[in-house]
C-alpha cells in the first residue's frame, strides 16, 4: 500500500519521460481543464452557488438578518427615507413660539376665587345649616376639588382666620400669575406653590390656602401655532438631502440586525430583493472569467510547449495548487477591507520554485482576474494581485537561498503600498484617511506573508510529492547522500565522471536560461547504475583489464552496457529522487546504439540482417527537455574527450562539434525545444571548459638509453599497434569516436585485436608542474562484480559517451 502511494505521489511530479501525444493524453488534458474550470467557477460564485440563511427575497421590515449582507457593487444614492429622518428631527428640534403672558387670564382666575370665597363665607355663616350640609355645600363647589380634610378645616376656622385666609389665598393667585406659565411649567409652579404662602400661617390654614389656589391656577402663556409652524417648516427646507454610498464588498446589513426602513430602501437599490435573477447572473460571470484564466494558461503551454510541463498529472497538480490558492482568497473576503492583505504573490513564488517562472506569471494574471471577481469587479485588487505576483516572478532568481525571500517580501510590500496609493489618493484630504492607514498596513503585511507562504508551501510540497524544489535540489547536492557516498565507494571513476559532467551542465544550463541547478544535481546521479558493474566500464578499470575481453559475446556487454540505464532508473525509485531525476537518467543517453558491440555482433554474424539492431539501443527515450538535452551532450563530450586524449585545443573543439552534429544528425534533440543559438552557445561553453580541464601537457624529452630500457619491459602488442600513430595517447577504441557506429560499419573487415601485453605508463619528472597526475587506484570493493543480462526487450539506446567505456581497447 505505500509503495503504491509513493508511486502515485512520484507521478503528480512534472516528467517528460512519459510524455505521449496520444488521445488519451488529450482527452487527460480537457478533463483537468474541464475541473478546473468548474472548480474556479464555483470559487468565485461560492455565495450564488451555496446560498446560505434565508434568502433576502423573503426578508420584510422587522426581518432579523441572519448573515451579512454585502453590497455587490459601489453605489451612491438619495435616501428618501434618512432624508425624511433628518428633516423630522429638524422639525422637533424647532422649540414652540409662545405668546406674551395674558394678564386677562390672572383678572378672571381672581375674580372667580373671588366669588368662590364670597359663596364659602355665606356657607360659614348660615345659621341654619348643620355641619353635615354645609360640608356637602362646599363639596359641592365645581371649581374646586376639596378634600373632606380641607372641607373640615374651612368650616372651623374662626372668622378673623378665614378673612385672613381669603385674602391670602387672592395675595398668592395674584402673584403666581403675574409670571408667565406655560402648560409646561404649571406642575412646577403648583409644586411651588406652598412656598408661596406667608410663614405666619400655621401648616393647616397654608393647606386651606394652597387648597383654594391650585384649582383656580391656570396657564397664561400659550404656544403661537403659526409662528411655530412657520419656524419648523423653514428648519425642514434647510435640510439637504441625505445620500448614502457602499464600496464593493462592504457590509450592508449585518447578522442577527432587525431589518428596518434605512435597511429596506439599501437592499432595494442594490437590486438584492431579485435573487434568482442576480444568482445566475454571478455564475454566468464566475463561469466565464474561469474559462478566460484556463484559456490563457492553456495557449500559453501550447505557443510555449516544454515536456516537463504538459504531462497531465502535472497540469492538474499546477490547477490543484491554482484552486487552493482560489479558495484562500475566499477566506479573506470577510477580512475589512478585504483581500489587501491576502498574499497572493505567494502562489506567484511558489510556481517559480515548482516550474518556472513564466508559467508563474501566467498564473498571476489569471488569478488577478478571478479574485477581482470575487470581489465585485475590483480594477484595484486586480492590479494589486497581477502586480505583486509579476515582481516576485521576475525577481526571484536563486530559490535554493533563504535571503531571497526576505529580499523579494520587499519588492512585494512596496510594490503593493504603490498600488493602494493609487487608487487611494483621494482618501488622503478625507474623514476616510484612517482607511487608507489599516490598506497600506495591509499591503506591507501581505509582502511578509507572501513570502512566508511560499517557504511553507514549498517544504509541504517538497516533503509530500518528492517534487525537486530548491530544497531538495540542495540535499541531493550533498556529497554526503547515501546513494553519492555508494557511487564514491564504488565506482569512484564514475564518480569523478558525474562531477565533470554536473560542472559542464551547471554552466552551460546557466548560459541558456535552463535550470541550472536541477541540470547539475542530475548529473552527479546519472550513472548511477554503473555501480552494479562498475568493471565494465572503462572509467572504473584497473590496469587495462577488461572484463569484456573475456565475456567475448557483443549480445552480453552490449546488454550489460545498456542496462545502467534501467537499473539506475530503479536505483532512484529506490532512493526516493524525484521524478525529473529519474528523466534524466532515462534520457541522457536518448535511443542511441552502442555501436562498437553492435559492429562485433555484425562481423561475427557476416550480415546486418542477422543483428537485431534493437539488442543494441538503448531504450530511451529522446532527450525531452533542454535541461536532459544539455545533459546528453555533455555527458558525451567529457567522456570522448577524456577518451581520446587530444594534444591540441583544436582537437577538442573538433571532438565537441562532431558529437553535437552527429546528435543532431540523429535526431537525438528532436524533442528537446532547444535552439541553434542555445546549441551554439553551449558548444562555447564545453570547448572553453574541456581545454582547461585537459589540456595538452609539455613532452620532455627522454634519453635513448632510457627509452630502449623502457621498450624493453614493456613488449608491444597488436592494440598498440593499432593506436600507434597517436602519440601519447592511451589505447582507445573505435566506439570512443563521435561517429563509432558508422566507422565500424565502413571498417567490418578489421576486427579488433586481443591485447597481449600491458603498455605502461612514462614516467614523466617529478618537477614537471603541467605532469598529469598518476592514476589513483579504487577503494576495495565490498561486492563481487556481476554480469546483469539485460534482454532484447529492455536494450533499446546508445550514446558515444559510453560506446567507449564499454567496448574492447
Amino acid at each position: 500500500m505505500l509503495s503504491r502511494f509513493s508511486d502515485f505521489i512520484d507521478s503528480l511530479a512534472p516528467s517528460t519521460t512519459l510524455r505521449r501525444e496520444t488521445p488519451l493524453h488529450r482527452v487527460t488534458l480537457a478533463l483537468v481543464g474541464f475541473c478546473f474550470v468548474v472548480g474556479a467557477t464555483l470559487c468565485v460564485a461560492f455565495d450564488a452557488v451555496f446560498p446560505t440563511g434565508q434568502a433576502l427575497s423573503s426578508l420584510g421590515l422587522g426581518s432579523v438578518v441572519e448573515e451579512d449582507v454585502r453590497a455587490p457593487f459601489s453605489i451612491e444614492y438619495v435616501s428618501e427615507v434618512l432624508t425624511e429622518q433628518r428633516r423630522s428631527a429638524a422639525a422637533n428640534a424647532v422649540a414652540p413660539i409662545y405668546d406674551p403672558p395674558d394678564p386677562t387670564i390672572a383678572r378672571q382666575q381672581a375674580t372667580l376665587l373671588q366669588q368662590i370665597l364670597d359663596f364659602i363665607d355665606n356657607i360659614r355663616r348660615d345659621p341654619y345649616g348643620g355641619a353635615e350640609q354645609k360640608q356637602s355645600d362646599l363639596l359641592a363647589i365645581t371649581a374646586l376639588r376639596l378634600d373632606p380634610v380641607v372641607v373640615t378645616d374651612i368650616l372651623l376656622l374662626d372668622d378673623e382666620t378665614w378673612r385672613a385666609t381669603g385674602s391670602e389665598a387672592i395675595s398668592v393667585l395674584e402673584r403666581v400669575m403675574r409670571e408667565p406659565i406655560r402648560e409646561l411649567d404649571l406642575a412646577t409652579v403648583l409644586e411651588q406653590l406652598p412656598s408661596q404662602v406667608a410663614l405666619r400661617f400655621d401648616q393647616r390654614t397654608a393647606s386651606v390656602v394652597v387648597a383654594l389656589v391650585k384649582d383656580v391656577l391656570r396657564p397664561n402663556r400659550f404656544v403661537n401655532l403659526q409662528e411655530t409652524e412657520t419656524a419648523r417648516q423653514a428648519a425642514v427646507d434647510s435640510v439637504q438631502p441625505e445620500t448614502r454610498s457602499f464600496e464593493r464588498g462592504q457590509v450592508v446589513v449585518r447578522a442577527g440586525t432587525r431589518l428596518d426602513a434605512v435597511d429596506d430602501e439599501a437592499l432595494q437599490r442594490l437590486g438584492l430583493f431579485d435573487s434568482e435573477d442576480r444568482r445566475a447572473q454571478l455564475v454566468l460571470r464566475a463561469f466565464i472569467g474561469s474559462l478566460l484564466a484556463m484559456v490563457l494558461i492553456g495557449l500559453y503551454l501550447a505557443r510555449f510547449p516544454d515536456g516537463a510541463y504538459l504531462r497531465a498529472r502535472f497540469v492538474a497538480l499546477l490547477c490543484f495548487v491554482f484552486l487552493v490558492g482560489l479558495f484562500s482568497a475566499r477566506l479573506f473576503s470577510g477580512v475589512q477591507p478585504p483581500y489587501y492583505i491576502y498574499p497572493a504573490a505567494g502562489l506567484a513564488l511558489l510556481l517559480v520554485v515548482i516550474s518556472k517562472p513564466e508559467i508563474a506569471m501566467i498564473a498571476t494574471v489569471a488569478q488577478g482576474i478571478l479574485i477581482g471577481l470575487m470581489a465585485e469587479n475590483s480594477l484595484e485588487i486586480a492590479t494589486l494581485v497581477i502586480s505583486g505576483g509579476m515582481v516576485g516572478s521576475l525577481i526571484l532568481r536563486r530559490t535554493e537561498r533563504l535571503n531571497s525571500y526576505f529580499v523579494i517580501s520587499i519588492f512585494i510590500a512596496v510594490t503593493n503600498v504603490v498600488v493602494v496609493t493609487l487608487f487611494n489618493l483621494e482618501l488622503l484630504n478625507s474623514s476616510a484617511a484612517p482607511t487608507l492607514g489599516l490598506k497600506l498596513l495591509y499591503a506591507l503585511v501581505n509582502g511578509v506573508l507572501s513570502a512566508m507562504v511560499a517557504l511553507v508551501g514549498m517544504y509541504v510540497l517538497t516533503s509530500v510529492l518528492n517534487l525537486p524544489t530548491s530544497l531538495k535540489l540542495v540535499e541531493l547536492s550533498q556529497p554526503n547522500h547515501p546513494l553519492l557516498q555508494r557511487v564514491l565507494r564504488e565506482a569512484p571513476g564514475t564518480y569523478q565522471h558525474s562531477l565533470q559532467v554536473a560542472n559542464l551542465c551547471e554552466q552551460a544550463a546557466n548560459a541558456i536560461g535552463a535550470s541550472a541547478d536541477l541540470t547539475r544535481v542530475a548529473a552527479l546521479y546519472h550513472d548511477i547504475g554503473k555501480m552494479l558493474n562498475p568493471a565494465f566500464f572503462v572509467e572504473n578499470q584497473v590496469d587495462n583489464l577488461n572484463p569484456h575481453d573475456a565475456l567475448n559475446d557483443p549480445y552480453r556487454s552490449a546488454s550489460i552496457i545498456i542496462s545502467h540505464v534501467v537499473e539506475g532508473e530503479k536505483l532512484a525509485r529506490q532512493y526516493r529522487l524525484p521524478v525529473r531525476i529519474r528523466d534524466f537518467i532515462l534520457e541522457h543517453h536518448g535511443t542511441t546504439k552502442v555501436g562498437y558491440f553492435y559492429n562485433r555482433a555484425v562481423e561475427q554474424a557476416g550480415d546486418t540482417e542477422a543483428v537485431d539492431v534493437d539488442q543494441f539501443t538503448y531504450p530511451g527515450p529522446k532527450p525531452q527537455s533542454r535541461e536532459t538535452a544539455i545533459m546528453m551532450l555533455a555527458d558525451n563530450c567529457e567522456s570522448t574527450v577524456r577518451a581520446r586524449k587530444p594534444t591540441n585545443k583544436q582537437e577538442i573543439a573538433e571532438i565537441v562539434s562532431a558529437i553535437f552534429d552527429q546528435r543532431l544528425r540523429e535526431g537525438q534533440l528532436d524533442e528537446a525545444n532547444l535552439t541553434l543559438r542555445d546549441l551554439d552557445t553551449a558548444r562555447t561553453i564545453f570547448v572553453e571548459m574541456l581545454q582547461a580541464v585537459f589540456h595538452p601537457r609539455i613532452n620532455y624529452p627522454i634519453p635513448a638509453a632510457a627509452k630502449r630500457a623502457s621498450l624493453e619491459r614493456a613488449p608491444v602488442g597488436d592494440a598498440q599497434l593499432e593506436t600507434a600513430p597517436r602519440p601519447r595517447s592511451a589505447p582507445i577504441s573505435r566506439a570512443a569516436e563521435p561517429d563509432a557506429p558508422e566507422a565500424a560499419a565502413v571498417e567490418p573487415a578489421s576486427p579488433p585485436l586481443k591485447r597481449t601485453a600491458e603498455v605502461k605508463a612514462l614516467t614523466i619528472p617529478d618537477d614537471d608542474e603541467d605532469a598529469p597526475l598518476q592514476v589513483v587506484p579504487p577503494l576495495r570493493r565490498t561486492q563481487k562484480v556481476n554480469v546483469v543480462d539485460v534482454g532484447a526487450g529492455d536494450a533499446t539506446g546508445g550514446d558515444s559517451a559510453d560506446i567507449h567505456k564499454g567496448d574492447k581497447p
